[in-house]
């Protein structure tokens, strides 16, 4: 893409901000747990207001990617393009739709560097590029609307029972829920710390996984989560029964589906405000998408904080 072309994209982006800010504070004070804000389409590919989808566009399974997008990087375009492979999509019901949550409360991170109206314009902005990703590869890909959503609740079966309850506006179909996760945040699903006003603590996913939600992990092996084969032990052992005495229950890794980790391996959101904020323009757009990366350098995002780390 050329400068001035990418120049005039960016322009494009700026009023978003103030829009969808104010879009925010009036979801915020409205007392709801669950609202879509904007839907980019595949034949515009912009981002727009979101409207009740036509009958025969309504999904049956709604893939949702949850994560603080801050920023978006080439880990997150990996994920949901993993899911909407049309050998892995096609076994699931049609149509399918994909949701960019954006979680106001989250359990384990504090609210640090990029505000939240700037999160949901490089929300925007990622969905517009992951658009044309898919676009371009139509003949693998799915290409699909995609929402961009905010929920005030941090956890799993609390986000989707808000979707649920609140969602019937833009999933009036009631689809089946798939999170697009990465592996270290199947290893939070499964901590009890997170549970401890249910007895036992695993009994907390028994909607989740009752209702025919799924789980779509992508491995990730590195010195903290261990290798892929260590990684791919953690499902066996929930298969194997070693979480009963929790309360987790077997036929749940029926319902979890691992896959491979990304080749570039390490990505994260992290390394890529640490480069925004050193300026190294090259490693940010290696690690993001062209217009993400593009926008973090314009507005300066991480100039001045870099940090969203996990909360002690």
């Amino acid at each position: 893409m050329s400068n001035d072309s990418m120049s005039t994209r960016i322009a494009n982006f700026r009023p978003l901000v103030a829009e969808l800010g104010s879009a925010l504070k009036n979801f915020q004070q409205s007392g709801s747990k669950f609202r879509v804000l904007k839907t980019v389409h595949p034949k515009s590919a912009k981002p727009e207001p979101p409207s009740s989808p036509a009958s025969n566009e309504s999904p049956r399974t709604l893939f949702i990617l949850d994560s603080s997008f801050n920023p978006p990087s080439i880990a997150h375009r990996y994920i949901s393009m993993a899911a909407l492979q049309k050998s892995t999509s096609d076994s699931f019901p049609k149509s399918h739709r994909l949701l960019l949550l954006f979680a106001t409360m989250n359990a384990d991170k504090a609210p640090s560097a990029a505000s939240f109206d700037q999160r949901l314009t490089l929300m925007c902005i990622f969905a517009q590029d992951l658009v044309e990703s898919l676009k371009a590869k139509s003949d693998e890909y799915s290409v699909v609307p995609i929402d961009i959503g905010v929920t005030t609740v941090p956890y799993y079966t609390d986000k989707t029972a808000a979707i649920q309850e609140e969602g019937s506006e833009w999933y009036p179909s009631k689809p089946k829920h798939i999170h697009l996760v990465g592996y270290d945040t199947l290893v939070r699903l499964f901590n009890a710390k997170y549970y401890s006003k249910f007895d036992p603590p695993f009994s907390a996913l028994n909607p989740y996984f009752d209702a025919g939600h799924r789980f779509h992990v992508t491995l990730r092996p590195d010195e903290e989560y261990g290798s892929e084969e260590e990684q791919k032990a953690f499902l066996k052992k929930i298969e194997d029964g070693e979480l009963e005495d929790q309360g987790g229950k077997r036929e749940w890794a029926k319902q979890i589906q691992l896959v491979p980790p990304h080749a570039e391996g390490g990505v994260s959101s992290t390394k890529i405000r640490k480069a925004a904020k050193r300026e190294d323009w090259a490693e940010l757009n290696r690690l993001t998408l062209p217009t993400v990366g593009a926008w973090v350098k314009e507005a300066k995002i991480y100039a001045e904080d870099d940090r969203g780390a996990k909360m002690a």
